[in-house]
Parts: structure tokens; C-alpha cells; sequence
């Protein structure tokens, strides 16, 4: 009862500012794949940087800091440390993202700039989420897997910062974008995903009572692996592997224990978003660029869209309808979200991501999907 008094003190504006904001970025990351997919083929290419910020700090962090302001008091039974913070966070990550984009496809001075704003916004909030967590009464380890996602939010941009000023300043080391690419796919997105996602699977399977032992030692897997392939390990991509295995374990059990039989649209996307994972993992060895494509395109790609499907139409609903529910007629949650087109998004998402890595012309098939998606989420809105 007490996190849901918090959750409805959130206001509807604060998400989704976060999460529309990021659907801008998530479009102009997909034309920019469609228009250009040569520049995969040339390291560290201008419009490859922009898309892949675009895609990543723009789309991915900009969904995970909306979900996360509403999800932080449901884990940790607090509200918000500053709730009014996270406007001016916002507003700090979304001027950074377009100035970073910017800088690194035509004005290349602008690039330490909005490194430097998105800096300050992924620190601010991650100073909130640390107030936060100093109130919390209990600590499980999906708050666990939370601080940890704040760490690398904080670790990767300053990583990429020093990488920007290494360039002007002549002390570039190409050893850092390594730690970059793994602070920010591995820190950020695989343990946001399979953390929160374990707590988001459970609430929309209806799995009560779920060990958490497993996700415990899952956080320390993935950690050591990340670290042990930062420092060029053949045993941290063993451990990863060994994580992918206590997630596909954990999800096993949850999925055993359910007690919605049928799978909704976001399970079913975030069963496919684990099958890229799987993908991108027995890829990594042998082709570095695919495997990470599949896990950016592929794994977060579709778990984020696949979630949003779930969370925003709760959170319009909560901030709309919840009030009048039982004093007039309200729709049903079921209904807010149009299915229809999520499915065609969520089939020609990953249609594009699979194939793209082999044929750059599935580009397109990859930014159409993102239509309809957008699609979906604005009947929501308008519902």
C-alpha cells in the first residue's frame, strides 16, 4: 500500500516527458541506420557515433530514467528523494543527447559539450536515486541490481568524456572505448534489463515468491565478467555466459510459477530480446560488431519497447483513470494499448535487427518497425 501512495504522487509528465523524448531520439537513431549503414563497417565513423548515441543514451537511458522515477519508490518503498528534480535532469540529458549528436555528425567541437551536459544530468539523478536509497527500510537485490545500474549510468559517460577530451588533448588510449562500450551495454542496459526486468516479469506474469538468490548471484557474475573482459580475459566471456545462463534460469522459474497462464505482448518481447542476448553472446568471439548490433538493435531494442508496452499505458491509466475507477465508467487497461500494432512493430524490429548485421538494406525494415510503435504508444496517449 505505502508504494502505491508514492507512485501516485509521480505526475504523468515526468515519465513520459522521458519517455517521448526518447521515442525522438529512438527515430532519428533508426533513419540514420537506414540512410547509412556503411559507416558500420568504418570504426569510430562520425554518423555511426551519432546513431549509436542516439540509440543508446538518447532512446535506451531516456526510457530507463522515466521508468526508473516511477519504479525507484515501488522497489524501495520511499518516495523520491526530490521529485522535481528529475525536470531539470531531463532537460540537462535530452540537451546533451541532441548536442552530442550533433557534434559528433558535423560540429565535432560540440561533442565534449554534450558529453558534459549528459554528464551532469546522469549525475544529478544518480545523487537523487543515492538520497533515495539512504531512506529505503529494506534492501533486495533488485535494489541491488538498481545501484549498480546507477554506478555504470555515472561510470560510461565519464568514460566517454575522457575518450572525447583524449582526441583534443592527444592522450587517446583505445583501450577506454572498450571500457566505454562495456560500461554502457554491459553495467547499463544487461543489468537494468535483467534486473529490473526480473521485477517487471514477475508483476506481469503474476509470479509472487520468486528466490532471489539467483539474481544475487547473477549481479555478481555479470560484474566479474564485464570486468574480465575489460582486461581482456578469456574467463570474463566465460562468466557471461554463465550469467546469460542464471537469466534464462531465472526467467525459467518465473515463467514455471505464474499464475497468468497466457504470455501478454511485453513477456513475449522480452523473451525475444533474450534470444538476441543469446545471439550476440555466441557471436562476440568471432564478430564483435555483429554481436554488438544484435544486443543493441536485438536485446535492448526490443525489451524496451516490448516494456513500454506495459508500463505507459499503466501509468496513463493510474494518472487518468484510476480516480474516477469505480465512481464512472473507465476503460480497461487491456484496452488502452492498441496490439495490433505493437506486434507489427515488435515482428519487423526484429526482422531488421536480425538481419541487418548481414544485409545493410534491412536498415529499412528496422525503421519502419519503429512506426507503428510509436503508433501504440501514442493511442495510448490519446486514450
Amino acid at each position: 500500500m505505502l508504494a502505491s501512495v508514492h507512485t501516485r504522487v509521480v505526475p504523468l509528465a515526468l515519465p513520459a516527458g522521458f519517455i517521448f523524448l526518447g521515442e525522438g531520439f529512438f527515430l532519428f537513431s533508426g533513419l540514420v541506420l537506414a540512410l547509412h549503414p556503411e559507416v558500420l563497417s568504418l570504426p569510430r565513423h562520425p554518423l555511426g557515433l551519432a546513431g549509436a548515441h542516439l540509440f543508446l543514451l538518447g532512446f535506451g537511458v531516456g526510457v530507463l530514467l522515466g521508468a526508473l522515477h516511477q519504479l525507484l519508490p515501488v522497489v524501495l518503498e520511499v518516495p523520491l528523494y526530490r521529485l522535481g528534480w528529475g525536470y531539470p535532469v531531463m532537460a540537462l540529458w535530452a540537451l546533451g543527447v541532441a548536442l552530442l549528436a550533433l557534434g559528433f555528425a558535423q560540429v565535432p567541437v560540440l561533442v565534449p559539450v554534450g558529453g558534459s551536459l549528459a554528464l551532469l544530468a546522469l549525475l544529478f539523478f544518480a545523487y537523487n536515486a543515492y538520497r533515495t536509497f539512504r531512506l529505503a527500510p529494506r534492501w533486495n537485490r533488485v535494489a541491488t541490481a538498481l545501484a549498480w545500474v546507477g554506478f555504470y549510468v555515472v561510470l560510461t559517460p565519464l568514460l566517454g568524456l575522457v575518450q572525447a577530451l583524449s582526441l583534443r588533448y592527444g592522450f587517446y588510449d583505445p583501450e577506454r572505448l572498450t571500457w566505454h562500450l562495456l560500461a554502457g551495454l554491459g553495467g547499463v542496459f544487461l543489468l537494468s534489463i535483467l534486473g529490473v526486468g526480473y521485477k517487471l516479469l514477475s508483476m506481469f506474469t503474476l509470479t509472487h515468491e520468486v528466490d532471489e538468490r539467483v539474481l544475487g548471484l547473477f549481479l555478481w557474475v555479470a560484474n566479474l565478467g564485464l570486468l574480465g573482459v575489460a582486461l581482456g580475459e578469456r574467463l570474463g566471456y566465460l562468466l557471461l555466459l554463465l550469467a546469460y545462463a542464471l537469466a534464462l534460469y531465472d526467467t525459467w522459474r518465473i515463467l514455471k510459477n505464474r499464475m497468468k497462464k497466457s504470455l501478454d505482448i511485453g513477456v513475449r518481447h522480452y523473451l525475444g530480446g533474450l534470444c538476441f542476448l543469446g545471439l550476440s553472446l555466441v557471436a562476440l568471439p568471432f564478430s564483435p560488431v555483429q554481436a554488438a548490433l544484435w544486443f543493441t538493435l536485438g536485446f535492448v531494442g526490443l525489451v524496451v519497447t516490448g516494456m513500454l508496452y506495459k508500463i505507459f499505458p499503466f501509468l496513463v491509466w493510474t494518472h487518468r483513470y484510476a480516480p474516477k475507477a469505480g465512481k464512472e465508467r473507465v476503460p480497461l487497461l487491456k484496452d488502452m494499448l492498441p496490439e495490433g500494432a505493437g506486434y507489427l512493430a515488435g515482428m519487423l524490429l526484429a526482422a531488421g535487427a536480425l538481419l541487418f548485421p548481414l544485409f545493410p538494406w534491412a536498415g529499412w525494415v528496422y525503421f519502419l518497425g519503429i512506426f507503428p510503435h510509436l503508433y501504440a504508444l501514442w493511442e495510448v496517449m490519446r486514450r
